[in-house]
């Protein structure tokens, strides 16, 4: 195969991504064609709406996953942290080595944000333990890719936002971080910071993607998916859940809010689904 199609989405991050996943093959496959396929998803066309309201589940996935499946392309890179559970039969996934997964606020450091100050965020998940960080500050909804968000605490719409170290090193944007989150103050969401390389299963191009597939990231990845998984939990819920693999044991890190309060918890297994089962013991899920 001397010629590969990654559908991605438009944005500049999302892009990025891509790119990075076509290097990381072009350096295992030398003399590999790598060309992008960009594509619209729902939550691209719809700016507005609050991602908490979005009627479609992987809103930013399904028609990525289309082009594939309908052939128009040989792969697609998603964020993983977009990626439904519960995607459509006849793709594999491959995990590239993941990204660093914290949280990281701009604008200010954690400290210096004023009390009252404006902090931009779509999800439940960082304003709920921002929140218990700094019950002094105000938090508010905010869409856009990573670029529109840092613009409007440039303008001084926000005082800060929340955003993922990961996506603003793939940017160039790293510059723009005022204070990383450690795993104490601030769960990543599962998947976070990782990339889901989908092609379909027993093609050619799957073959490709094996070669960039990171079994530490996979395990990971996979217990906090597995997770998931088991609460029907999405981006509409306070769940953040972090995989590390130590050794032979899976440790799982998880953090949720919802009516009957806050809750923590730590485990480890040999097994993604073990971890995972786990955790939602811990988490009371």
């Amino acid at each position: 195969m001397a010629d590969l199609r990654i559908a991605t989405r438009s944005s500049p991050l999302a892009v990025a991504q891509a790119e990075s996943v076509a290097s990381s093959l072009s350096r295992a496959h030398p003399g590999l064609n790598v060309t992008l396929v960009a594509v619209t998803a729902t939550g691209d066309r719809d700016r507005v709406t609050p991602i908490t309201t979005l009627t479609e589940v992987g809103a930013f996935v399904r028609a990525i996953q289309r082009v594939v499946l309908d052939g128009r392309a040989d792969i697609a890179v998603h964020s993983c942290k977009d990626l439904p559970v519960d995607g459509p039969e006849g793709l594999t996934i491959t995990y590239p080595r993941r990204e660093q997964p914290w949280d990281v606020l701009c604008g200010h450091d954690l400290d210096s944000l004023p009390a009252g100050a404006l902090v931009g965020t779509g999800s439940p998940r960082r304003s709920t333990q921002l929140a218990r960080l700094r019950p002094d500050v105000r938090i508010e909804a905010i869409r856009g890719n990573v670029d529109t968000r840092l613009g409007k605490v440039e303008s001084g719409e926000f005082d800060a936002v929340v955003l993922a170290a990961a996506g603003l090193r793939r940017i160039g944007r790293e510059d723009a971080i005022d204070h990383r989150f450690s795993l104490d103050e601030m769960v990543p969401a599962p998947g976070q910071a990782a990339l889901a390389v989908e092609a379909p299963t027993g093609s050619p191009a799957a073959a490709l993607t094996d070669a960039i597939d990171d079994p530490s990231t996979r395990q990971a990845v996979e217990a906090e998916r597995a997770v998931l998984a088991m609460t029907n939990a999405g981006c509409r819920s306070a769940l953040g859940v972090y995989g590390e693999v130590v050794g032979d044991v899976i440790d799982l890190t998880g953090f949720v809010a919802d009516e009957r309060g806050l809750r923590s918890g730590f485990v480890g297994a040999a097994d993604p689904k073990s971890a995972a089962g786990l955790l939602v013991k811990a988490l009371e899920l």
